[in-house]
């Protein structure tokens, strides 16, 4: 849709350039005679309106078509998660998925004052960092505990809302390894400037250790604090 717009725009730009070029040479003035007054026939306005009425015809059904595939769900690519393993990924009853080795990865997004909370379908979850596997079609699902959030990564999902009490959701798919920061961009509150995220995209084998590890240490340190609890004294 960019490049649609940008090449409209530099038609537009160019031939208003010349005409008014044209113009000018036309219709200037000289030495000894007095400078030709420019008439414009009726055939011509009405040309040059049939024109523009072309061209914004032409971008209103084009940001119509965009808008509609903007909302379809691309299904995973061969390099990404498969959906063998229930635990990694989750088939959405609305999601158009063909297969379950195309099946989008499903994961929560709540944001807080001032901190975005990442659950994975597992139960293992991450603070500022969301992990995901390269080629994978990834959901998020949006929610807010608090006030009105705004959850935008440039270069992987367009800026979407987290309204507490409503269900929202977008969806990405990284084509390549690599981290990608985002940063608050709606007022929720004195520190939000200070709320950030950043996405870090990795190759499947490396997903899937870091789902274990982080797994095996939230479950670690939550035996922790219940041993620390029950012990005496604790």
């Amino acid at each position: 849709m960019y490049w649609v717009m940008l090449a409209i725009g530099l038609v537009l730009l160019v031939a208003i350039n010349l005409a008014l070029v044209g113009m000018v040479m036309r219709f200037r003035s000289a030495r000894g005679r007095e400078p030709r007054r420019l008439v414009v026939r009726r055939t011509a306005q009405l040309g040059t309106a049939g024109i523009f009425a072309v061209i914004v015809a032409v971008a209103f059904v084009v940001g119509v078509i965009e808008t509609g595939n903007a909302k379809k769900v691309e299904a995973s690519g061969p390099d990404g998660l498969q959906a063998a393993a229930l635990t990694t990924a989750q088939r959405g009853l609305t999601l158009p998925v063909t297969s379950a080795s195309t099946a989008p990865l499903q994961i929560s997004a709540c944001g807080q004052q001032w901190i975005w909370r990442y659950q994975y379908p597992d139960g293992t979850y991450s603070y500022y960092e969301l992990v995901v596997p390269v080629d994978t079609t990834i959901i998020l699902r949006l929610c807010s505990t608090d006030v009105v959030h705004r959850w935008w990564v440039p270069g992987l999902s367009p800026k979407m809302d987290a309204t507490p009490g409503e269900s929202n959701s977008t969806w990405f798919k990284a084509d390549e390894t690599g981290n990608f920061d985002g940063a608050s961009y709606a007022f929720s509150g004195a520190s939000y400037a200070v709320m950030r995220t950043r996405v870090r995209v990795v190759d499947v084998p490396t997903y899937q250790a870091w789902l274990d590890q982080q797994g095996a240490g939230i479950q670690a340190a939550q035996s922790f604090v219940q041993k620390t609890n029950g012990e005496p004294g604790g």
